[in-house]
C-alpha cells in the first residue's frame, strides 16, 4: 500500500485535496493523467474541445474514455466528463454508479454542470489537473460558480484530489487558445 499522504502532505506538493491518499494511489493517478494530457492534445488535433475524461474501477480498469465534443455534437451537454458518464452508465445500465467504486480523471477541475453530473452518477473519486481559474484565466471559458465543492463532495463521501501536474495541462490549454479554436459558452451582455 505504500505510505499515507495526508491533505497536509498534499497541499505541500501543491495538490488540493479532501482526502488523505495513498502513495501508489498517487503515482497510479499521476500515470493516467499524463495519458489523458496525452489525449487531450491528440482530441485538440481531431477537432474536439481541449478537455478529456477517463473512468476506471478501484481494480485500474478502464471503464470509459471521452473527449469534450461540444462544437463537433453542437451540445452544450457534450463535456468530456458527460461523455465519459454516459458511456459508463450505459456499460453498467444503471442511474447509480456508487456500487461499482469508480474514479474520474479529468485534465480540469469540473465545470459547474459536470460537478453536478459527477456528484449525482456515483462516482467515489475525483482527479484533476488544472484548477477551474486556471482554465478561465487561460483560455476565457467560463467554468462556472463552485463554491466550497470540495467540501461538499467530502460531505457526500466522494473524494477529490486537484492540481496533479497542472503545468503540464495549462501549457496544452495554452496551446489550444494559440489555434484560434473556439472558446464556446453562451453570448452573454453582462457577467459580473
Amino acid at each position: 500500500m505504500g505510505k499515507i499522504y495526508s491533505i497536509d502532505d498534499l497541499k505541500n506538493f501543491g495538490i488540493c485535496a479532501n482526502s488523505s491518499i495513498s502513495e501508489n494511489e498517487l503515482i497510479n493517478a499521476k500515470n493516467i493523467l499524463f495519458e489523458i494530457y496525452q489525449k487531450t492534445k491528440d482530441g485538440i488535433l481531431k477537432g474536439k474541445g481541449p478537455f478529456f475524461a477517463q473512468i476506471y474501477d478501484e481494480n485500474k480498469n478502464l471503464i470509459a474514455s471521452a473527449s469534450n465534443s461540444v462544437v463537433e455534437e453542437n451540445c452544450a451537454l457534450c463535456h468530456a466528463e458527460i461523455n465519459a458518464l454516459k458511456i459508463a452508465h450505459q456499460k453498467f445500465n444503471t442511474y447509480d454508479l456508487s456500487p461499482f467504486n469508480l474514479s474520474i480523471y479529468i485534465n480540469a477541475e469540473p465545470c459547474i454542470m459536470c460537478a453536478g453530473a459527477i456528484m449525482w452518477s456515483g462516482i467515489k473519486k475525483v482527479f484533476y489537473g488544472v484548477t477551474s481559474s486556471d482554465v478561465e484565466k487561460t483560455t476565457g471559458f467560463d467554468e462556472g460558480f463552485k463554491p466550497c465543492w470540495h467540501e461538499e463532495f467530502k460531505k457526500r463521501n466522494i473524494e477529490v484530489f486537484g492540481k496533479i501536474e497542472e503545468e503540464i495541462g495549462i501549457e496544452i490549454l495554452k496551446d489550444y487558445v494559440k489555434t484560434d479554436k473556439k472558446i464556446y459558452m453562451p453570448k452573454r451582455t453582462n457577467l459580473k
